[in-house]
């Protein structure tokens, strides 16, 4: 059952991603739905334009319409009034065939033949230096406005939007903005218990390893630039280096490739930190952190201490308090929108302060609308990697001319289900490399910064419903526990406990949400088998017993079934008080073996009392089964027979001296007292003898 849920989870984990972003990806330059040619804007050159020189857009013109184009154009309009906010940006991208009136054609081009349905063309539109007629000043700088029209002779059959860059000097200041990627895995599960990856987990990541797999790719995209930071969830690197070729040469080369860049170590199996802060089980989350810092990524050097909030809202102020709670530095938030009443203020820098149940933290807030260009590809809504890199762009000069000084640090961070598009990623980063108002810089500049100003906000409460139950969390600790103080009584304690961490923490890893089904079912299959290991210690059968003497021993067999030595307590504990058990030493019990231990009786009156007999850890917890019997408690029957041998000697006694006294009294010696009254006589009865009897006469008596 077990295996053919987790069978059907991987292949959920190949289609669904693992969270999204909070935010809705800000639509970039798109044709109308009313008109029928899509405008795809391929390349704009240059990227920044400086005085002197020429501005080339290219675009392709596809005709989506039911009707043949007669006469195919294309027209080339600059917005020569530069946005002053992030807000008129978006209003400027989004706006379609609006907004244009106040815009000419600087330059036409035609296509030539006519267009049928289906058909494309491509155009390349030239506005030579001498037309830009921007201004030069040093404060004019930044975006403006780029439309490029599709026509039919002179009526608009589809317009497609983006910016330029105008740059009269490279003296700006400039806005540091740090890129974080994660790298986790799919739903995973522990095979061989627990200390390797199952056949489902090793599947799955084969799959995804492949060419074309979101994790190849993610490992290409991070390849394109060393300032790309990564947080690796460590299991994922373990499964894979345990998995087939494909996923070892990954591991191997990903392993390589992050020698370059700046690297921190996720809590290991990327665990839910909502569904441990609900459940009021912070603990295993330090556990998944303990391990990380303990195991590590072989081959290399990484920092810990950082945490990431699951799910695409923001989390809860009891989940951003687990990082408080088990000593993290931070924990990253999935990127939000900002409120709109928030326009007219300056962008946030990502580091900032936010209030939670187990007081401030840090947390680092990713932009959400250069998130959302970073993780585009071509021919969704962010539209080409043109468009892509141009917004990009505009929204850094944007926030860069928003102040003169304290620019804000800015960060990048994808959902943990990105599947990266690579010339994308490499386009970016080069674009933000070449600005001269953005300074691209490693994530350990950001994360290793002094405690931030800012202060942000969260939510009292959220609970996502994809959350692992609080019972089943609960059940996952408890089960820990309990292998953990069993293991306590052997010598041999990481012998029992090999695999135990990671049968625990895997079904809470964030990657679950998308399957509850099969991952219920490892929760259950993770509990039966960590409970498993808490069995081989016992003790044999005890008869019901008579205990007639105030103190006797009573022997019990200790038995040890594991295959590491045992110390335990033996806890013999009569239900009533007429019994009692004398003080019992630790018994010590070698592997695979069984061993008799006294145990002191006292008997303090007469009673039929049940005895319960089990072995117990150091601390009290159970570690056996326990074994009941019946004690017939009768201490009087000692009691009446030491009375009745004592009556017994007493009157054995009493008779000896009658009778002595009477073979004294005979009539000889009666006699004999007469004639020797008056006289000094040594009574033969107490050892005497009489100073006249001869010796015939003492031998004759």
């Amino acid at each position: 059952m077990l295996s053919a849920a987790l069978a059907l989870v991987g292949a959920l984990a190949l289609a669904v991603p693992l969270s999204g972003s909070a935010a809705t990806p800000t639509p970039s330059p798109s044709p109308s739905p009313d008109l029928p040619v899509t405008v795809e804007i391929t390349e704009v050159a240059p990227s920044v334009l400086r005085p002197g020189e020429d501005l080339l857009v290219r675009a392709t013109l596809r005709n989506d319409g039911d009707e043949v184009v007669e006469r195919p154009a294309a027209a080339l309009r600059i917005n020569r009034f530069r946005p002053v906010s992030r807000a008129e940006l978006d209003t400027w991208a989004s706006a379609g065939t609006t907004g244009l009136s106040g815009t000419r054609r600087d330059v036409t081009a035609q296509a030539g033949s006519p267009l049928p349905p289906g058909a494309s063309v491509p155009v390349d539109l030239v506005i030579p230096a001498a037309q830009i007629r921007l201004r030069d000043g040093a404060d004019t700088w930044g975006p403006r406005g780029l439309v490029v029209e599709a026509l039919d002779g002179s009526r608009r059959v589809g317009v497609e939007r983006t910016f330029l860059l105008w740059l009269p000097s490279d003296d700006v200041p400039q806005t540091s903005l740090s890129v974080l990627v994660p790298a986790v895995g799919p739903p995973s599960a522990p095979a061989d218990g627990g200390t390797s990856p199952s056949a489902a987990t090793v599947a799955g990541l084969d799959e995804l390893t492949r060419a074309g797999g979101r994790l190849r790719e993610l490992s290409a995209a991070v390849a394109v630039s060393p300032q790309i930071g990564v947080a690796v969830d460590p299991a994922l690197i373990a499964a894979a280096s345990a998995g087939t070729p494909s996923t070892r040469d990954w591991a191997a080369d990903l392993t390589d490739e992050l020698r370059e860049h700046d690297v921190v170590a996720l809590p290991w199996s990327d665990p839910d930190l909502a569904a441990a802060a609900h459940a009021g089980r912070p603990d295993l989350v330090r556990l998944a952190s303990e391990r990380s810092a303990e195991v590590g990524i072989p081959g290399l050097s990484v920092s810990s201490g950082l945490l990431w909030a699951p799910g695409a809202g923001l989390p809860d102020q009891t989940t951003a308090g687990v990082t408080s709670e088990v000593g993290a530095d931070g924990i990253v938030l999935p990127p939000a929108t900002r409120d709109e009443s928030d326009d007219d203020e300056d962008t946030p820098g990502a580091a900032q302060r936010v209030q939670t149940t187990g007081g401030p933290v840090t947390a680092y807030a990713p932009d959400a609308t250069l998130t959302s260009l970073f993780t585009s590809a071509p021919g969704d809504e962010s539209g080409t990697t043109a468009t892509t890199v141009q917004r990009a762009l505009a929204e850094l000069a944007v926030v860069t001319r928003e102040t003169e000084a304290d620019q804000p640090h800015l960060l990048i961070a994808p959902a943990r289900g990105w599947h990266p598009d690579v010339p994308t990623v490499a386009a970016l980063t080069t674009a933000f490399a070449d600005a001269p108002w953005v300074r691209l810089r490693p994530a350990a500049t950001l994360l290793g910064a002094t405690a931030p100003d800012t202060r942000g906000t969260l939510p009292t409460d959220a609970v996502n419903p994809d959350e692992l139950a609080p019972s089943s969390v609960r059940a996952l600790a408890e089960a820990r526990e309990r292998a953990v103080a069993f293991a306590g009584v052997t010598s041999e304690p990481d012998v029992l406990l090999d695999g135990v961490d990671n049968q625990v923490l895997a079904p809470l890893s964030v990657a679950w949400r998308v399957a509850p089904a099969g991952r219920d079912a490892l929760v259950s299959s993770a509990v039966a088998d960590i409970d498993a290991r808490t069995t081989g210690l016992g003790i044999a059968p005890v008869s019901d017993l008579v205990v007639t003497a105030a103190n006797s021993p009573l022997w019990i067999v200790v038995r040890n079934e594991l295959t590491v030595p045992a110390t335990v307590l033996l806890a013999v504990t009569p239900r009533k008080a007429c019994l009692e058990v004398g003080e019992i030493e630790p018994v010590v019990v070698d592997a695979q073996s069984e061993t008799s231990v006294r145990v002191p009786l006292q008997a303090r009156a007469n009673c039929s009392v049940v005895v319960t007999a089990e072995l117990t850890a150091t601390d009290g917890l159970p570690v056996s089964p326990a074994v009941r019997f019946t004690a017939q408690v009768a201490p009087t029957i000692e009691s009446i027979g030491t009375i009745v041998v004592g009556v017994l000697l007493a009157i054995g006694l009493v008779l000896g001296i009658v009778r002595t006294v009477r073979r004294g009294q005979s009539a000889r010696r009666g006699a004999r007292t007469e004639a020797e009254a008056g006289t000094s006589t040594s009574l033969p009865v107490l050892g005497g003898t009489a100073p006249d009897d001869d010796t015939a006469e003492q031998e004759t008596r």
